[in-house]
């Protein structure tokens, strides 16, 4: 029996990427295509690019070179790029790229596919083919952003913030418990503003309720949230949905009101106070995952200072920091006040720094807490210890908790008392019943 071309897929980039890449690899196998999991056994190989700041960009034109050395051992073999980078940078690609095969935007799936020497039936419905542990998947409501935020770059590669249908998402969250997930989290590039660009919609706080009520679904979690449409509705939710996980993905990019003027946030440093403050308030034992941007044109030093003191006032459960990246398109790559890489890297430094010591002082305090894990994989060369992430611990970019005991496997979910820590990770023990 003839099989059909052999694919290795390379994603970067966001979870909404990730989403794009098991949405091709579902529809590639569901016309013939056998998954390779590795380069060298591939035919065709494929990379989704990411073209959010000058570092991703980079990592995606290695990624693609790293690929096209497979292709000159075999030039039998075909290279394609997809993604952000290709929908916003295609001609230039071609040009510096020669010997990529085919570049393709965003929701040109039924292009890669015929690029492949494939096509789907008119019968055949293809789901995702998801890259996560089975336990876990990605739920996107929403893509596109109507933001427009003076440093990104995201609506002119993905464009306006567009809804999925309520009655679609659900059926999707039904699909995934039922393939095995537990958890699900949430994604769109602004999860708050679900529902607000079609009338009749339910918003984000209803349409979290409907996907709770999913049978055997274990935990919800919302990602991508923005202070200026976070709804006392919203709050309300995370108080009363027992399955909403107590975290609050809630990137803040400044705290000086001038910057996040120039920035574009609609919101001041007093309302993001009053938001956090309510929250904490309302929700026990919530944690914020925020990030910052440092080094926007014109930060000044005392700027600078203010946001840091900010940060270490509120002491953030997780944070992440990125250094101002200049993108052509953008409204602040024309502003005046353009800072050194020494200076955006220094700052960088000195907030991280910061952030380490919260929560190095928080993993200590932890010791002796008890909380409920799920299993993800074994700790690498440690053959009595597994890695874990709990309620308040999101997939791929907060520290984890390794844990210990018996009839440990990926996908269970353990009652586990923390034991000590290890820089932004937990240690913890299981105790002998655990949970399915």
């Amino acid at each position: 029996m003839k099989t059909g071309p052999r694919i290795h897929l390379v994603t970067l980039g966001c979870a909404k990427n990730l989403v794009d890449s098991e949405r091709i690899l579902g529809r590639l196998a569901v016309a013939g295509a056998v998954i390779a999991t590795t380069p060298d056994e591939a035919d065709i190989l494929i990379v989704n690019t990411c073209g959010f700041i000058a570092a991703a960009k980079e990592e995606s034109i290695q990624a693609v070179l790293r690929l096209s050395q497979f292709k000159q051992a075999d030039p039998r073999r075909k290279l394609i790029v997809m993604g952000c980078l290709a929908q916003r940078y295609a001609p230039s690609l071609r040009r510096q790229l020669p010997e990529v095969d085919g570049i393709f935007g965003l929701g040109e799936e039924d292009a890669i596919l015929a690029a492949c020497g494939l096509r789907l039936q008119d019968r055949e419905e293809p789901g995702r083919l998801l890259l996560t542990p089975v336990h876990t998947a990605y739920l996107r409501i929403a893509d596109g952003c109507d933001n427009r935020c003076a440093y990104c770059a995201i609506p002119a590669i993905r464009g306006p913030f567009r809804s999925r249908p309520a009655e679609e998402i659900l059926k999707e969250a039904r699909e995934l418990v039922a393939s095995g997930a537990r958890e699900l989290n949430v994604i769109g590039q602004d999860t708050t503003l679900y529902g607000a660009d079609r009338p009749g919609s339910p918003r984000i706080h209803e349409l979290l309720a409907r996907i709770a009520r999913t049978p055997r679904l274990r935990w919800l979690r919302l990602l991508y949230t923005h202070p200026a449409h976070f709804t006392p509705e919203l709050i309300e939710a995370y108080r009363t949905l027992p399955k909403l996980c107590p975290y609050v993905d809630l990137p803040l990019q400044h705290l000086n009101d001038d910057i996040l003027r120039r920035m574009g946030r609609r919101v001041s440093q007093a309302q993001v106070l009053d938001l956090i403050g309510r929250i904490r308030e309302r929700v026990p034992g919530v944690a914020i995952r925020t990030s910052f941007i440092v080094g926007f044109p014109g930060e000044t030093r005392r700027q600078f200072d203010e946001l840091l003191g900010k940060a270490r006032e509120l002491r953030f459960d997780h944070l992440g920091a990125f250094a101002y990246s200049r993108e052509e398109g953008t409204r602040a790559a024309s502003m005046p006040g353009q800072l050194s890489d020494r200076t955006k890297a220094r700052r960088l430094g000195e907030l991280m720094r910061a952030q380490q010591e919260i929560v190095l002082g928080r993993n200590r305090a932890m010791k002796g807490t008890e909380f409920e894990v799920v299993v993800e994989e074994p700790a690498p060369g440690r053959r009595d210890r597994w890695i874990a992430r709990s309620r308040t611990q999101a997939p791929d970019v907060d520290g984890v908790t390794f844990v210990s005991g018996k009839n440990l496997h990926a996908g269970r979910f353990v009652r586990a008392t923390v034991t000590g820590s290890s820089g932004y990770d937990l240690i913890a023990k299981c105790k002998m019943k655990s949970a399915k």
